[in-house]
């Protein structure tokens, strides 16, 4: 029995997965998504049973289905039992459909020229979807190539002589496990979103091309492509009156974070310090500012110890992510601005810093990686405000010595403090430029600033109000009469407040500095964090902003550039604590770790739908049919059963007598072992049964290999001897025998 149902299994459950696939979502409601498919498994489970189980297991059946639906239909009153027979109209489709896919199954099990028909409408299906650019569906599509692949084997099957087994329907069961594993691996290979998008051949074309690039960056000139142009700025940094938008886009490189919940990240590459109204350069010396990055991260983290913060991450978090160029050519790094530490390939960068950019020993290109990870600023914060507004004093002895060795984990010797301080003037030196705003841009600015609790809250304040001015590839030349810090403020805040990147970053760093604050232009490429897997960042992706000074705590990045602007901000220790205290039991779901503090209001509470009872009928009512049923289908069993033998002749009694006594023996754990005779078979056995049991094999070997005929007086014996196995059957295995007696055919 197990034989056939697989035989037929292999046709009929891919056709009722399609017809499924197809016609479910046609029919069945949209909030049932699981229900359709289980109830279309347990269809199929029961026609392949009922199909070619025994008499018993069908009659069983039949029970058990009138029992459940009885219970069901009488479960409810007549309006409630028809309306809910009309909102359940679609599992009787359900099951048409399974039913006649079962019948297709079968049908196609059983002939060869259905099989081949199949094969080749499935083919056929395939090749019109690939033609019209259709999209069936990845089961679909699954099950199809099995249908073609069963199809194929069954040929095979055909035309191969066989020796020994030679019932196909065994072989084709035996090659059934090989046929799933092919399915699986179909379903679970990646497929591309777009259908027919040849994922195979492009990721072929890519390696081709990738080597392309590759071999042609070892011949390109000593032209590094960060020195002239990062896809808005013509030959110099010069902030120009139109950007070219309607290119193609080119890949850059790819950055995967290791956290999905990373927001948007700005990494740099180039840095100025110098502006003359139009172009931005820089004067800094061959070796920049030495140690910059190093300095500015132990100088933000020292500052939370002169705050006496309770907990880092209510100001800082820290975020890892890793760098992979592809068409750059370029001896910078790209890296955001507070970086701790960069490896490559598991051990520390060898990097340089060039006019305080940090850069390669040589130009790196395809197929260069490397990670990195970063610090992130709870910068919008209240309470950030607040502890900057505490800064504004360099770090003490005391405290820089204590974060370089307990924090950083490094020697004093290292980082001595008078490089710290020589640092900072550095900073001042080669940052800062005196800025004189017009008095009435001062006006404006004034006004804007008013209430202020320190420069920090000024420049997010600066920050906000570039965000709402106009963005503009096109924004026009800068006027020839621009041509110096304040004529540019001047000009794009109170003249024409549109522009691009450039514009907006150029307006921040130079507002920076009207009010002391050291500030330096950056260009790079924003990174949103699409993925963990890889975020692709093009040349379209490419940036500028502004990083500001803040002494006593380090460098802050500022992007006022309209849809760019950050707004970091993320929950505090004290307000998780707070907002913790005021849920009820069991409302933890609602705590979230990056909750914004937004104004939203909160939307009122739906009252929850009282809890439905089960109707009593709808567990008494089964539980009584069953118990009618079950016994009727037995007793039903043992009547047709009685008169299919009254109707034997006395040979055919004898033979199907001893038949079912070998089965009884079998359940016993007795059986012939392969190539034994009956008559060994009755030899073994007089040791584990009572001769009794086993009196009626050579009578069996006699009805098997001789003309005697069967007297009335052998079958009474095999009778009697079918009665006393059942007998002993029952005393030794309660249990068990009632179930083999009850299922048994």
């Amino acid at each position: 029995m197990l034989t056939a149902i697989l035989s037929t299994m292999i046709y009929a459950l891919p056709i009722s997965v399609i017809c499924a696939a197809q016609l479910f979502p046609l029919f069945c409601p949209e909030d049932a998504v699981v229900g359709p498919w289980i109830a279309a498994g347990v269809f199929l489970a029961v026609c392949a049973f009922f199909r070619h189980g025994s008499l018993k297991i069908r009659l069983i059946m039949i029970a058990a289905i009138a029992a459940l639906s009885t219970g069901v239909f009488f479960a409810d009153g007549r309006e409630e039992r028809w309306q809910l027979f009309r909102e359940r109209l679609w599992i009787g489709l359900i099951f048409l459909i399974i039913l006649l896919s079962f019948i297709a199954g079968e049908l196609i099990s059983s002939y060869r020229s259905l099989r081949i028909f199949a094969a080749a409408l499935c083919f056929a299906a395939l090749a019109f979807c690939l033609i019209r650019g259709l999209d069936p569906g990845v089961l679909s599509c699954t099950m199809m190539l099995t249908i073609i692949l069963s199809g194929l084997i069954s040929e095979v099957q055909h035309y191969w002589k066989k020796e020994g087994n030679t019932d196909a329907n065994r072989h084709m069961v035996g090659i059934l496990p090989f046929i799933i594993l092919c399915a699986i691996l179909v379903v679970m290979s990646p497929t591309s979103e777009q259908p027919y998008d040849w994922p195979v051949a492009h990721r072929i074309w890519q390696f081709a091309k990738d080597t392309v690039t590759k071999i042609s960056q070892y011949f390109s000139s000593d032209e590094d492509i960060m020195d002239v142009t990062i896809g808005f700025s013509g030959g110099d940094p010069t902030i120009v009156g139109r950007i070219e938008t309607d290119n193609e886009s080119t890949d850059m490189f790819t950055v995967s974070f290791t956290r999905k919940d990373t927001p948007s990240l700005n990494l740099a590459a180039c840095g100025y310090n110098e502006f003359d109204g139009k172009n931005w350069s820089n004067s800094l010396g061959k070796d920049g500012i030495g140690r910059r990055h190093l300095l500015d991260n132990i100088e933000s983290r020292g500052s939370l110890i002169v705050s006496g913060t309770d907990s880092v991450t209510d100001h800082m978090r820290f975020v890892s992510a890793s760098v992979t160029y592809s068409n750059l050519n370029t001896r910078y790094l790209l890296l955001p601005g507070k970086y701790q530490e960069v490896m490559s390939q598991g051990a520390l960068l060898d990097a340089l810093f060039d006019s305080d950019n940090t850069v390669f020993t040589s130009k790196r290109g395809l197929g260069t990686t490397y990670g990195f990870s970063a610090t992130m600023l709870n910068k919008n914060h209240r309470e950030f405000i607040d502890f900057m507004s505490g800064t504004g004093e360099p770090l003490s002895q005391s405290v820089w010595y204590n974060t370089v060795s307990n924090v950083f984990l490094y020697r004093k010797d290292d980082y001595p403090y008078d490089e710290y301080l020589s640092y900072i003037d550095a900073i001042k030196k080669n940052y800062y430029r005196e800025v004189n705003v017009s008095p009435t841009l001062r006006e404006k600015l004034d006004t804007l600033y008013e209430g202020c609790s320190c420069d920090y809250e000024k420049m997010l304040r600066a920050e906000a109000i570039l965000s709402q001015f106009t963005y503009s590839t096109t924004p026009g030349p800068i006027p020839e009469a621009v041509d110096s810090p304040e004529a540019f403020l001047d000009w794009l805040m109170i003249e024409s407040p549109r522009g691009y990147c450039s514009h907006f970053a150029t307006a921040m760093v130079l507002l920076a500095r009207a009010e002391g604050l050291p500030a330096r232009y950056v260009e790079g490429f924003s990174v949103s964090s699409s993925n963990t897997a890889g975020t692709t960042v093009t040349d379209h992706d490419s940036h500028a902003w502004a990083e500001i000074y803040f002494e006593g705590f380090g460098f802050i990045s500022f992007d006022p550039t309209p849809g760019h602007a950050s707004d970091s901000v993320w929950q505090t220790s004290s307000e998780r604590a707070e907002f913790l205290s005021t849920l009820s039991k069991g409302s933890l779901e609602a705590f979230t770790t990056d909750w914004k503090g937004d104004d939203t209001a909160a939307l009122p509470e739906e009252e929850a739908d009282p809890e439905e009872e089960t109707p009593l009928a709808l567990i008494l009512i089964p539980t009584l049919m069953s118990a009618l049923l079950f016994p009727a289908a037995i007793l039903l069993y043992k009547i047709i059963t009685r008169r299919r033998f009254n109707r034997l002749t006395i040979e055919e009694k004898a033979v199907s007598l001893c038949h079912t006594n070998m089965r009884l023996l079998r359940f016993l754990g007795v059986g012939p072992a392969v190539g034994e005779t009956l008559s060994e078979f009755s030899e073994s056995t007089k040791d584990k049964l009572p001769e009794s049991l086993t009196g009626f094999i050579p009578v069996f070997e006699e009805i098997s290999y001789s003309d005697k005929s069967v007297t009335d007086d052998v079958l009474f014996a095999l009778l009697r001897s079918n009665s006393e196995i059942r007998r002993y059957a029952s005393k030794k295995h309660r249990l068990s025998y009632f179930f083999y007696s009850l299922f048994a055919a």
